[in-house]
């Protein structure tokens, strides 16, 4: 219970983990986040991040609390998995790439179709919380197995939520400079939506999980590495390579 929290001296080491956690675990999350912000002029993209931030806040809070209670409602997390896998399809279908117009500034055309009838910003606030809170789904059962102190994993959630957020900003400039980096991104969330459909389907079906938790956690992360951190590290060892080439040819 929060109220009855007594501080041990174990629990810096357990939020410690607990934000490690949340960071090798959110990487996709924040491509993902910086994908959907980048819709956005750049001026409006670290307002529509921030913004979003208390209601986050809101979310994962209300998630936490109530975990016990919503563990029982395993369709939950399906819904979960089929929104991540919904901004995955509903990116490449509507994705047209931006003819002309400055190096840096090549992002990609959306529909105009807004949220509830919201400006294009709040849309985009809304369909950032919406993925929070599927993320959140997941990674929050996680954290509740590793600790029972409710005050502990709210603390280091809510620092990693902010942690991401920052992140995210700064992922949407490597978006600029490596655009394809959006596309990889899409492709990275819809593997998460699927995994979290088969395997909570499986669980349900056969009352049995599919893999252990520890080979689900590695493959998302290896999955997420070959999506967006290899790609990027290529390019940049490419154009590293190639500046001494044409410094020799010149």
């Amino acid at each position: 219970m929060v109220l009855g929290y007594t501080f041990e001296p174990v629990d810096v080491a357990v939020f410690f983990t607990l934000l490690l956690l949340e960071g090798v675990l959110s990487f996709d999350n924040a491509a993902i986040l910086a994908a959907m912000v980048r819709k956005l002029p750049e001026d409006e993209r670290r307002k529509a991040l921030l913004y979003g931030l208390g209601g986050a806040y809101v979310l994962r809070a209300t998630v936490i609390l109530f975990a016990s209670f919503i563990i029982q409602f395993w369709w939950l997390k399906l819904v979960g998995g089929a929104y991540l896998l919904y901004l995955c399809v509903n990116h490449f279908r509507h994705y047209k790439e931006h003819e002309g117009g400055p190096p840096g500034h090549d992002a990609p055309k959306f529909s105009q179709k807004t949220f509830l009838g919201l400006t294009a910003f709040w849309s985009i606030v809304v369909a950032v919380e919406l993925a929070d809170l599927a993320f959140a789904l997941d990674q929050v059962l996680v954290a509740v197995a590793l600790s029972t102190k409710v005050l502990i994993i709210i603390a280091a959630s809510f620092t990693g939520i902010l942690l991401l957020r920052v992140a995210a900003y700064y992922v949407g400039k490597l978006m600029d400079w490596f655009p394809a980096l959006e596309s990889l991104a899409y492709v990275a969330v819809g593997f998460v939506g699927l995994k979290l459909l088969v395997l909570t389907s499986w669980e349900e079906w056969r009352h049995e999980p599919l893999v252990s938790s520890t080979v689900e956690r590695v493959g998302s992360i290896a999955v997420t590495l070959c999506l967006i951190v290899l790609p990027v590290v290529v390019k940049a060892l490419l154009q590293a390579w190639r500046r001494p080439a044409r410094r020799a040819s010149d």
